[in-house]
């Protein structure tokens, strides 16, 4: 569990008891709020690797 009084890695307000979480190269960054998290990602140009698709979703068009 996360310190709640914790800074958030963007804003550096207090991420609380459930912060956003982004794995990077340097390790574990937590952020207050999902908006916070998409502007690191975009400024970072940091993109998540997708969920693998099922073999038969692979090929719909």
């Amino acid at each position: 569990m996360s310190d709640p009084k914790k800074p958030c890695d963007l804003c550096s307000l207090p991420v609380g008891v459930k912060p956003f979480t982004l794995t990077a190269s340097g390790g574990t960054l937590e952020f207050c709020c999902e908006g916070c998290l998409g502007i690191y990602q975009m400024l970072n140009e940091i993109n998540e690797i997708p969920a693998a698709v099922p073999d038969n979703q692979a090929t719909k068009t």
